[in-house]
């Protein structure tokens, strides 16, 4: 069989994913393995041209990948951490080694990271963090010290002060032991349809991470004696943390995050705005290291070596040796393994005169990553990567042979000398387009899967910076080598990658701004990827397989019509939906109606994280929504509309109304002025007002008055919203406090209603239970935090018997309203 690592490759990959959905118990598994394993030996043994072998093989080979994925991901022992703790923090004192250290800035790079943030630090609390992953040993009992298994992710928060001194950071490194005593906790699983699974991302890492802590203060670190060691292990993380240093020793401070991201993949002092601003324009790759960094690496130490005249074989083993060193500093992730295996198998052919075969060493790379964390299978880093790497390949050329046809004739009918001075150039930017077009026809349905963004700008702007991104790439690698042995030299090189980086950022932030520069986008189904990639895989090779250009058109013609008509033609189920999301303390309710319109009720959250970005738009995303009909913000606290921002950049919006204090504010202004430059209409809500468009539902707005007392807090003006469909209603409350309770109660309004969001996240007040009894609901949720709700409250709900429903416990909650009933449903069981 030519090429056997292929079909071994893919039904691993077929076994891993198998293993993945389903949920057999581990014996089993090993047992059925075992078993398949004896009758393929016999089978071989009795008769080796037994027409049977190979499908048995195959079996074999999926549950070998079942068996394998299993033994990795789901064997847990006893004494495992996660059996310890829950979602909620607990402080603990454990003991443990640390098998990834942080990167700690030490010298002139330490100095000139705290001078930068003093200039750049408002308020008291300073935000900078470490992190470090530790393997626990032992636990802190009530009954003393004991054995404890598992990883933990520890984030160490520093005061300035602490970040000064940095005594104690300087001893954080590989296979040190400590002791320490932080808040420790599980990853939450998602609360919300759609939001990303931080839970899965942290077990899928290796080493697997299975809890959270968080420190305080330097002082709850205490370093015990070292344990044993890899040597060559503790000299890369230590020359990994000495490069660093020397990155931002020598570079300019603003530079320096981005340089480290591209040499060595240390992201941690990238902002979220650079990294917004290079997915935007597509080009976030280039900030992430991946195979492209190893073919730059690998060139920029094959021209001085050819230069210098040194022989093929000594070439050939400084690469290898190069490849492998880089790919370990850099933390060996999977675009960098990937290339590196290729890389070494491409030039060791050249030793033993064998051809490269590109498709071969794609999938010994995919099958040696999958072995090392099987789990990367599931990673949207490795699954970029690969299809990048497959389209470049095998796409690039046949993109250029179709659009450059002519001058690929010309050029193999001319002569060297006819060649003029501008051949190079115009080779280069063809060579760049074709390569920057198949990488993105092969990734843009994973990019529209993950990111929901549409990038059709992309290869002309990989053709504008790929000049400057080289030029950073191979001056810092010159600044790294001249910091370590003569830094003098150091800074030239420094200043020439700083400035480069600068005018980068620049053009890349003007190009994000550019009209349709990127499209935020729903996403397909992974259907539609699939029939995506079947359709390109037929374009490939429709020569092998004998399909005419027509049939592939009418068949992709015919797949695009079913996937987008399939949504349509089902038919619209005659309800009303209220999703109330889990946003921490904040809230943000999503209310799709009978005729298909919507409403969006709140979107905000007092947590350090954009609710719109995160949790919102995923959530909508996930539910088909491209547009908002209104958005409806209850009061001008942050917690209520913080994520908007977000929502009106990745969503069409049409109107936007609140309170009639909101746009006089501080904050409304500012608010309405952004609306303003989107041509969103905003509006003021009042008492009495009826909302129309959303007929045969009524929406109407029960609080304040068009000219509310100045006496009344700015969360007893919330906007009161009652809507009734089908003889059922429900009221959203907001913040109303005490004050505006009373205000809906001696108004003797039809405050009546079935199902009632519990005012101020749950908080009580001294006549809730009036409200309540007013408003005689079967069911109430809260849209909290755990600890914001009053046990007053909810033992006055259960008082008067009524269904409560906690975002904080249960995660998303949803309420379906019809003529035969209420039904509700919990997204986090």
């Amino acid at each position: 069989m030519q090429r056997p690592i292929i079909p071994i490759t893919l039904l691993f990959l077929c076994g891993i994913y198998l293993g993945s959905q389903t949920k057999i118990p581990l014996s089993i598994t090993l047992g059925i393995c075992l078993f398949f394993w004896i009758v393929c030996f016999f089978t071989l043994f009795l008769n080796k041209s037994c027409v049977f072998l190979l499908p048995l093989l195959c079996i074999f080979i999926i549950i070998l990948a079942v068996a394998y994925y299993d033994c990795r991901n789901d064997f847990i022992p006893r004494n495992h951490i996660e059996h310890a703790l829950g979602t909620q923090k607990s402080l603990l004192r454990v003991r443990g080694i640390i098998v990834k250290p942080p990167i700690i800035l030490e010298g002139n790079a330490h100095n000139k990271l705290f001078l930068n943030r003093q200039s750049n630090t408002f308020g008291e609390k300073s935000h900078h963090k470490i992190s470090f992953i530790l393997q626990a040993k032992e636990m802190k009992t009530v009954s003393g010290w004991e054995e404890i298994f598992g990883h933990i992710r520890v984030t160490v928060y520093l005061q300035d002060e602490e970040l000064l001194s940095g005594i104690t950071l300087q001893e954080l490194v590989y296979g040190q032991r400590v002791e320490l005593l932080g808040h420790a906790y599980l990853p939450k699983t998602p609360g919300n349809p759609g939001e990303f699974n931080y839970e899965n991302y942290l077990k899928r890492q290796k080493p697997s991470i299975n809890s959270l802590m968080t420190i305080l203060h330097i002082n709850n670190i205490k370093i015990a004696d070292p344990a044993f060691r890899s040597r060559f292990y503790s000299f890369i993380y230590a020359l990994r943390n000495y490069l660093n240093n020397t990155i931002y020793t020598h570079a300019f401070s603003n530079s320096a995050p981005l340089i480290s991201s591209m040499l060595l993949g240390n992201r941690a002092g990238l902002s979220v705005e650079t990294i917004d601003t290079f997915a935007k324009t597509g080009i976030i790759h280039f900030i992430a290291i991946s195979g492209f960094h190893v073919g730059i690496v690998i060139v920029t130490v094959l021209l001085p070596l050819r230069a210098l005249g040194v022989n093929q074989t000594a070439t050939i083993g400084i690469i290898v040796f190069v490849t492998i060193f880089y790919a370990l500093l850099t933390g060996f992730n999977p675009p960098v393994q990937r290339a590196g295996i290729m890389a070494i198998v491409f030039f060791c052919g050249y030793l033993v005169h064998r051809q490269w075969d590109i498709t071969s060493s794609i999938f010994t790379a995919i099958l040696f990553i999958l072995l090392q964390n099987p789990s990367d299978l599931f990673s949207i880093g490795f699954q970029l990567s690969i299809m990048a790497t497959m389209g470049i390949v095998y796409g690039a050329p046949k993109i250029e042979a179709v659009l450059f046809k002519t001058a690929l004739f010309v050029e193999k009918l001319q002569a060297p000398e006819e060649r003029g001075r501008l051949f190079f150039i115009k080779k280069y930017v063809r060579k760049l387009l074709c390569v920057s077009l198949a990488a993105w026809i092969a990734t843009l349905p994973l990019t529209a899967y993950y990111f929901h963004l549409f990038t059709p700008y992309v290869s002309v702007i990989s053709i504008i910076v790929f000049p400057l991104f080289w030029i950073i790439i191979v001056s810092g690698i010159v600044l790294l080598f001249f910091g370590t042995i003569f830094p003098p030299f150091a800074s030239v090189f420094a200043w020439l990658a700083s400035a480069t980086d600068i005018a980068l950022e620049s053009i890349v932030s003007t190009l994000s701004f550019l009209p349709y520069s990127h499209f935020y986008v729903i996403g397909p189904s992974l259907t539609g990827i699939f029939v995506y990639y079947l359709l390109l895989f037929f374009l490939l090779y429709r020569t092998y397989l004998s399909i005419h250009y027509l049939h592939i058109v009418l068949w992709g013609l015919i797949s695009a019509n079913v996937l987008t008509f399939s949504g349509i033609i089902k038919s619209r189920p005659h309800a009303l939906k209220v999703t109330c999301l889990d946003v921490g303390h904040g809230a943000a309710l999503f209310i799709q109606f009978p005729n298909g319109k919507n409403i969006l009720y709140d979107a905000g959250t007092w947590h350090n994280y954009d609710v719109g970005k995160q949790i919102v738009a995923p959530f909508l995303w996930s539910e088909k929504i491209k547009k908002i009909d209104l958005v409806i913000l209850s009061h001008e606290h942050n917690d209520h509309w913080s994520g908007l921002p977000s929502i009106i950049e990745r969503f069409n919006v049409k109107r936007v109304y609140s309170q009639p204090y909101f746009f006089q504010s501080e904050t409304g202004r500012i608010i309405h002025e952004r609306l303003h430059k989107k041509n969103i209409h905003t509006a003021a809500l009042s008492h009495g007002l009826e909302i129309k468009g959303f007929e045969p539902v009524t929406v109407k707005i029960l609080h304040p008055s068009f000219s509310p007392s100045s006496s009344l807090s700015t969360n007893d003006n919330s906007c009161v919203v009652k809507i009734e469909y089908s003889g059922h209603s429900i009221l959203l409350c907001g913040d109303i406090q005490k004050q505006g309770i009373n205000t809906l109660l001696s108004e003797q309004q039809a405050i009546r209603s079935d199902i009632v969001q519990i005012p101020h996240h749950g908080s009580y007040s001294v006549n809730l239970p009036q409200f309540i009894n007013r408003v005689q609901p079967s069911y109430a949720f809260i849209n909290s935090q755990h600890n914001t709700v009053s046990h007053m409250t909810t033992n006055t709900l259960n008082d008067y018997h009524v269904v409560t429903t906690q975002t904080h416990r249960d995660g998303a909650i949803t309420f379906l309203l019809n003529k035969n009933g209420i039904m509700y449903s919990v997204y986090r069981n």
